[in-house]
């Protein structure tokens, strides 16, 4: 499933570069049996969502580290990016298994893989949401060289979700993802 895989490790990628600062019985999706187009669409408008929520709250974070802040409030607003993270990928989550299992070669599969995919992502953002009570506040440089690999880690973890992707084989859906313009974002 080459597109899919693409697209969601590429969104993947994407949130985590910016971090820098299960199913019904079926196997898979809601057990609603979809197209592969409609499939597609419900997918990629989810995780682009998902991926553009993460941006902007992750660009707010930015704005509201001034350079003279406390490693305290960045701990703070730190825990509050990450938060919203969850919380982000908790609709993600939700809007993957909604999507249904696609009517097409491996569908149930796919959907099961996207669904484990999604769910693997919201719970590297949670772990990192709870150690950011570990980073320590008492001295600027080390909250600094904490909060980054801290970071890092996550970076890394989410670069890594989705692996599971690439044994997914459908033409139909590789096609459908091609096709599908809210896949083209």
């Amino acid at each position: 499933m080459s597109r899919s895989r693409s697209i969601f490790l590429a969104l993947a990628a994407s949130s985590a570069l910016a971090m820098t600062a299960c199913g019904d019985d079926d196997g898979g999706g809601g057990g609603d049996s979809v197209s592969a187009s409609d499939y597609a669409s419900d997918i990629c408008t989810a995780f682009l969502g998902w991926r553009d929520d993460i941006q902007k709250r992750q660009s707010d974070l930015q704005e509201g580290l001034s350079p003279g802040i406390s490693p305290e409030e960045g701990k703070d607003a730190l825990a509050g990016f990450l938060g919203d993270a969850v919380t982000a990928s908790d609709d993600l989550v939700d809007e993957v298994e909604a999507a249904g299992t696609p009517d097409a070669e491996n569908g149930e599969d796919a959907a099961a893989a996207l669904q484990k995919a999604a769910q693997d992502a919201r719970d590297e953002l949670d772990e990192a949401q709870q150690n950011v009570d570990d980073l320590p506040t008492d001295d600027r440089q080390a909250f600094g060289a904490a909060a980054t690999q801290l970071g890092n880690g996550v970076r890394n973890a989410l670069q890594g979700v989705g692996a599971g992707l690439q044994d997914i084989n459908s033409e139909e859906l590789d096609k459908a993802f091609n096709e599908e313009e809210a896949c083209k974002g």
